[in-house]
């Protein structure tokens, strides 16, 4: 993708330079909702040769959609109107900290409104001020790394190339706000240069660093890679590959950063993450004396609860914003140069194989019993069974990502919102990743609790023939809260899932109780294209995966730690 500006076009208005600067950039789809503020804007894309407007439902799934796009394409887009659009909030919020490069562009209203001294509905505050509300561009810089009101044709193209720039370097979301009245501006020839995002490395720091890699590495003999998301955002898993196949360096991720290498690679052992992974991956990492922990979120599911080991001896953390090797903090050092420089170490060395490929533990006898009350073990085995490397895997927060974290996929195959944990995501983002990548398919694993907050969007599928697969895990409520403390709070009411697509005019719903009844399901599933299909999965109120066992264990070990905590204190 190119991330240089649009070439200059003197005569267009503000609104075609944006859409051609996002056009340049791989955007091919707009996801929004309409609003007086913003509708001249909408029209302007709805002319635009190359650019579709996505109708949703709503705000919030027009981000989801937008993010999830991004993750897949490199760049997402969102379109709000002013005030009332700010139900995205949450949306932006998820891509701000797990890196997703989304552009929400908000109509507003013109300078001239604001003359008139009259209250301008759906603003937020100083509605009869005559330089504008600006509440929201202050609410929106929270959840931003940049933004532009473009009020000035003089400076627009130089504020959009800017904004655009920033997004696509950071991997982080950036707000444009467009006046009605300025859609149709003609900008200015005279425009400054863009001005460009640093992410260059000190020469003489990073050459410090490598020395000390280096000779951590000579003294190690069993190291470990730990990749996370931003290796997957930057583009950076091939450069890395490389690094570790030379070396012969076995390779876990995090479960944000889930497919940022192949899972069927040699070198990939599984995901890690503490004490809730896998027994062979916790062996692997406790045996290990040096780890690379590159691009990575440490956050508490990341790191099961904190129980991930980080010896501060053996480690070296990379990432977009720290460097430390050891005890040793460096700066202005870019990520995407230290893993470049890996591949320049003069090591004269590889490791040797001590683990077994994550493939080689998956190679197990499945059978589909007749008659036999479904489980969740055996919808996650039954997919795994099933998949094809060309799908893609999204699923939402509970059981539905901690099952998913087992499934061996290809590179670039999984989506979830690991570290923000907002319900709902799954269902608009498959979408979204259908649109995205048409040729592959997409499956997305959702619980029941997670599906009823954004479920009408699949009105968005059966609108523009789109076909992902639902897997709707029906444990009849909140699932993933039941270990931590339970309550009537965690249940919601049932359903008749596979009833939707009636409602909708479109897509096949199933609903099944037995393990050869899902086999059925998803095969007919995976089989028909052009049109999605819903599958609604009958469980036991506390039936749970393996990995949501390990969950429910660290969850009850760490209440019995803070229990003990508070008896000392008395």
């Amino acid at each position: 993708m190119d991330s240089t500006p649009a070439k200059q076009q003197p005569k267009s208005t503000i609104g075609q330079y944006l859409l051609n600067a996002l056009h340049q950039r791989g955007v091919e789809h707009i996801f929004g909702v309409p609003g007086d503020y913003v509708l001249r804007f909408d029209k302007c894309i709805e002319e635009h040769p190359s650019i579709q407007f996505i109708n949703t439902t709503r705000e919030s799934t027009a981000g989801y959609m937008a993010d999830a796009y991004a993750r897949l394409r490199g760049l997402g887009v969102a379109c709000i109107t002013y005030g009332v659009g700010i139900n995205i909030t949450n949306a932006l919020a998820q891509a701000y900290v797990e890196n997703s490069p989304l552009v929400v562009i908000s109509g507003a209203a013109g300078a001239a409104e604001f003359l008139k001294q009259i209250k301008l509905h759906h603003l937020i505050n100083k509605a009869n001020a005559t330089l504008g509300d600006t509440t929201q561009l202050e609410i929106f810089k929270q959840v931003t790394i940049g933004q532009a009101v473009l009020t000035d044709p003089k400076t627009a193209q130089q504020q959009i190339d800017a904004v655009l720039d920033l997004c696509f370097k950071t991997k982080r979301p950036v707000y444009i706000e467009i006046p009605r009245d300025m859609v149709d501006a003609k900008l200015s020839p005279e425009t400054a240069p863009v001005l460009a995002h640093d992410t260059q490395s000190n020469m003489q720091t990073l050459d410090e660093a490598m020395q000390e890699v280096e000779q951590m590495l000579s003294r190690c003999q069993r190291p470990m890679l730990w990749i996370g998301h931003e290796i997957q955002r930057y583009g950076l898993a091939p450069t890395l590959l490389q690094f570790a196949e030379r070396y012969h360096i076995p390779i876990v991720t995090s479960l944000l950063g889930k497919t940022a290498v192949s899972e069927h690679h040699a070198l990939f052992a599984g995901v890690y993450q503490g004490d809730m992974s896998s027994p062979e991956v916790m062996k692997l990492m406790d045996q290990c004396d040096c780890v690379f922990m590159l691009g990575l979120l440490l956050s508490d599911v990341d790191t099961g609860i904190f129980t991930a080991k980080l010896d501060h001896e053996r480690r070296i953390i990379a990432s977009a914003e720290t460097f430390e090797i050891g005890h040793h903090h460096y700066k202005k050092l870019a990520l995407n140069d230290f893993i470049k420089r890996l591949n320049q170490l003069p090591l004269e060395k590889t490791f040797a194989k001590t683990y077994s490929n994550v493939n080689t533990r998956k190679k197990l006898p499945f059978t589909a019993h007749p008659k036999t009350k479904i489980t969740t073990k055996y919808v996650f085995d039954c997919i795994q069974h099933h998949l094809q490397r060309d799908h893609i895997v999204v699923t939402d927060i509970g059981d539905s990502l901690f099952g998913s974290a087992d499934l061996i996929l290809e590179q670039d195959s999984f989506m979830a919102c690991a570290y923000f944990g907002s319900l709902g995501f799954a269902t608009p983002a498959s979408i979204a990743a259908q649109l995205a990548r048409p040729k592959r398919r997409v499956i997305g694993i959702v619980g029941d609790g997670a599906f009823q907050m954004t479920s009408m969007e699949l009105s968005t599928a059966v609108r523009y023939q789109l076909d992902p697969i639902i897997i709707v895990l029906n444990n009849h409520g909140y699932g993933t809260e039941r270990p931590i403390l339970e309550g009537t709070y965690n249940d919601i009411q049932d359903w008749n899932y596979a009833a939707i697509p009636q409602v909708l005019q479109g897509g096949v719903g199933i609903k099944v109780t037995t393990e050869d009844g899902f086999e059925e399901a998803l095969l007919q599933a995976m089989q028909q294209r052009g049109t999605f299909y819903l599958i609604e999965v009958d469980l036991d109120k506390l039936d749970f995966s393996p990995a949501m066992h390990r969950f429910e264990a660290l969850v009850a070990k760490n209440s019995a730690k803070q229990s003990g905590a508070q008896c000392k204190t008395l």
